[in-house]
């Protein structure tokens, strides 16, 4: 029995240390942010304390020995060492790029709708109000006529009558003070509401380009890796609120063949989860040095957004274009937060 190692313990730590090893290393050298999203850096990190725990837990059962062990289960977790040896990260993107549409459709160009709407509506629903209140007046005047005629019909009673309409007159009163002190109510209680309405669709109509304030020295507005992607989809969304402004960001290369030959795509790979949904998004860009670019090359541009019609939709893009070529940074994909 001595003799007799136990060969499925030997593989299943060589397993768990393996995995280990590789998920340490990709987050040291930094080569797993071409994976996964930064935000599961730290469960990552979680995962690697665990299957080195799990690893010196199995250290005791080494000198059990152990006759007829199954090793084929054990092949399958090696499979993701095996894979990410032949398979390395593939640096500089996965090809796929795209021009991303706005979620508002035609409200991208003209900014948040107007409450003019709301308010025609509103004043529909009063003017159906005071046409009511006509009607309530007009049954008044009938009732008021029918009591006159029961009065003259009945000679001997027409004192009671008539006290009996002064008690009811006395209710009314009552109730139209009641009611009135209703309408004033309402009347409070709408100027609120149309107050709080104005109040959200002035946030509404917030200008979308006033949070990116950093400025280069020639003027034009900086956009940090970590604000190009929010920068960029509201850009698409809120077109107005960027059109005539200068901005400038670190960008690659992305040449698409429905674009002319002075444009190109400058933007970034971004990833929102991990590689699976990885997507080369960009700014359509007028440029004389388009053809002189090469495909994934880094370059600083600096542009005025405009104004271009690509299948049918307008979309921003970049004229009076200045571009420098650039080092890639350290991080090359950009990591969307916004959602």
């Amino acid at each position: 029995m001595r003799g007799n190692k136990n060969l499925e313990i030997y593989i299943k730590l060589f397993t768990v240390l393996a995995l280990a090893l590789l998920l340490a290393y990709e987050l040291i050298s930094g080569k797993i942010t071409y994976y996964v999203h930064p935000r599961y850096f730290y469960g990552i990190w979680g995962a690697v304390v665990a299957l080195l725990v799990f690893a010196c837990s199995m250290m005791g059962e080494l000198r059990r020995g152990r006759h007829n062990s199954n090793l084929k289960p054990y092949f399958l977790y090696l499979l993701p060492v095996v894979l990410a040896i032949l398979f390395p990260a593939v640096e500089g993107g996965n090809g796929n790029v795209a021009i991303a549409q706005s979620s508002k459709g035609a409200e991208s160009l003209y900014g948040s709708k107007n409450v003019a709407d709301t308010a025609d509506s509103k004043a529909e629903d009063s003017a159906w109000n005071t046409d009511g209140a006509s009607t309530d007046g007009d049954v008044q005047d009938s009732n008021g006529d029918s009591a006159a005629d029961v009065q003259d019909s009945n000679g001997d009673s027409a004192a009671d009558i008539q006290d009996s309409n002064e008690g009811a007159a006395d209710i009314r009163d009552s109730n139209g003070d009641s009611a009135a002190d209703v309408q004033d109510s309402e009347e409070i209680a709408g100027d609120s509401t149309d107050e709080s309405s104005g109040e959200a669709a002035n946030a509404d109509e917030k200008d979308r380009s006033l949070k990116y304030k950093n400025k280069t020295g020639d003027g034009a507005i900086l956009i940090s890796d970590e604000d190009f992607g929010c920068w960029y989809f509201e850009l698409f969304d809120f077109l107005k609120d960027f059109k005539g402004k200068r901005y400038q960001y670190t960008a690659q290369v992305f040449h698409m063949e429905d674009l002319k030959a002075n444009q190109f795509l400058a933007g970034r790979y971004v990833m929102t989860c991990c590689a699976l949904d990885l997507m080369g998004y960009g700014v359509i860009t007028e440029s004389d040095k388009s053809s002189s670019l090469k495909e994934n090359e880094w370059i600083t541009v600096t542009g005025t957004i405009g104004e271009y019609e690509y299948k049918g939709s307008k979309v921003p893009c970049l004229k009076d274009v200045v571009i420098k070529k650039t080092k890639a940074p350290k991080e090359e994909y950009v990591y969307y937060y916004y959602y």
